[in-house]
């Protein structure tokens, strides 16, 4: 069974923390950054670019409501202390919890991707390796954790849900009229592995000399790493089930497909200075087969019974028992976790400077997040960005920025940027940790530009004749007042 966990938690790391680029948020307002076209399928960047296999992009996006130093570390006497620690009452501590703790990830790594410019079209296509995970934690874990009162502690609010998956994507941009873009990508989904547990009882027994506690539930897995020939039902799971080397019998195992879509569209008004967007991404759904498919009912039991003091041991133990079920006869569907993205921008000074406001909301399977992130976005010539920013709403205290560089020349796509940067920082044996921050998002990228084209030039243009002529009048008012006077 040690094994079998190694195993396991490998598999986990690997399809959450080792994978990349998700939805980056401070780059919505970036227009060199083909980053954006995630977000939002209309803005569409100012030159094609092609993005290559582990350059493209690197990073990872975690959210949730729970989870910070604040809420973990207290100050005591002049020394940070843990939650635990006997200073901490347990009103103070659970009192920062809701009463469902919801994590969710989100990632996606860029295999291959393209874009180019025909005319006004913007055209892309691309194969991006992603994993959605989305977890629910109820709080009388933590109660049961922190103040360990005699009695029966339900924790069947917990759940855990995961999705990894690749897709090949067909995207374009192009404008409706002369104010309004609109942008449509449709993806055709591959399943790689999907989990999700359904409990029927998860409980801890507190005692006054005892803790007991009790799991039993039904896993469902579903990936191209199982290997259905050795699975058994009746017998327990073991890691001689998983297929780690077998490239003919992975490939021969791709079976769960899927499809979704990302629509957007942008109104740019008061000659380009104002631009309102909005898009709905991830729009979809994978249909997973019977056939590469498992269930493994779970019984877990594990007790601890205090200290001995003449034995000098602690009395404990856990146990925990995976015994496959029939396999299912039947496919299921997981839908995606969808987002919905409303920008509000307004430029000034010839374009090199705007302000923008980013509503961002994720529909996970176990709650919904939303974000609210103000930006300051400075282009100082047509292949320099660079934006600083602040999520509200998410318990993200002021302190907590985002900030993202973008170079953007012919021939180079430059990009490096991270959203929740806690500037407001605790010492822990020695140690500095950010003391508000619950979520995190970091990405950088390496591509190649190409082929700006010329509307877009054109625009430019447009926008700096404007400038010059409203300052132009402008003066002109005023040495008609002087005049006057």
């Amino acid at each position: 069974m040690k094994k079998l966990y190694i195993i396991l938690f490998t598999v986990v790391v690997v399809m959450t923390c080792s994978t990349a680029s998700a939805q980056s948020k401070t780059s919505y307002f970036m227009e060199g950054s083909y980053f954006r076209t995630e977000l939002n399928p209309a803005l569409a960047p100012t030159r094609g670019y092609l993005a290559l296999p582990g350059m493209s992009g690197v990073g990872l996006n975690v959210s949730n409501n729970f989870v910070s130093v604040d809420n973990f570390l207290y100050k005591r006497d002049g020394e940070l202390v843990t939650a635990l620690h006997s200073s901490v009452s347990g009103d103070e501590f659970l009192g920062k919890l809701p009463e469902v703790n919801n994590l969710g990830i989100n990632a996606n790594i860029n295999i291959l991707g393209v874009g180019f410019y025909a005319k006004k079209m913007f055209w892309q296509f691309g194969v991006n390796l992603r994993a959605q995970t989305s977890v629910a934690l109820d709080k009388d874990i933590f109660r049961a954790v922190k103040t360990l009162g005699n009695g029966a502690y339900n924790l069947d609010g917990t759940s855990a849900a995961l999705n990894s998956y690749a897709e090949a994507y067909l995207g374009t941009s192009f404008p409706v009229c002369k104010f309004v873009n609109v942008g449509v990508r449709a993806k055709f989904l591959v399943g790689v592995a999907s989990l999700d547990g359904e409990f029927t009882e998860i409980m801890a027994n507190v005692e006054p000399d005892a803790v007991n506690a009790r799991v039993r539930g039904t896993l469902r897995a579903n990936a191209i790493l199982l290997d259905q020939s050795r699975i058994v039902p009746g017998e327990q799971f073991s890691s001689d089930m998983i297929n780690m080397g077998d490239m003919q019998t992975l490939l021969s195992n791709i079976k769960s497909f899927g499809g979704a879509i990302d629509l957007g569209t942008e109104v740019r008004l008061f000659n380009n200075s104002l631009r309102i967007s909005a898009a709905v991404t991830d729009l979809g759904f994978i249909k997973w087969s019977p056939k590469t498919a498992a269930a493994t009912k779970l019984t877990g039991n594990a007790f601890f019974n205090g200290y001995d003091v003449k034995a000098e041991k602690v009395d404990y133990g856990a146990e925990f028992d995976f015994y496959m079920d029939n396999i299912p006869t039947e496919s299921y569907t997981t839908m995606l976790n969808c987002s919905l993205n409303v920008g509000v921008e307004y430029a000034i000074l010839r374009n090199h400077i705007s302000f923008g406001l980013l509503s961002h909301t994720e529909f996970h399977n176990t709650a919904t997040i939303s974000e609210l992130t103000a930006s300051v976005n400075l282009r100082p010539t047509n292949w320099l960005s660079a934006t600083v920013s602040h999520t509200f709403f998410n318990h993200n205290t002021p302190g907590v920025f985002g900030f993202a560089l973008n170079l953007h020349p012919a021939g180079l796509n430059v990009f490096v940027g991270a959203d929740y940067i806690d500037c407001n920082y605790v010492t822990y044996k020695g140690v500095p940790i950010p003391r508000d921050m619950k979520s995190l998002n970091v990405y950088a990228g390496v591509g190649f530009n190409f082929g700006r084209p010329k509307h877009i030039k054109a625009a430019e243009q447009e926008m700096k004749a404007a400038y010059k002529q409203k300052r132009a009048a402008k003066k002109a008012a005023k040495k008609a007042a002087q005049a006057s006077e």
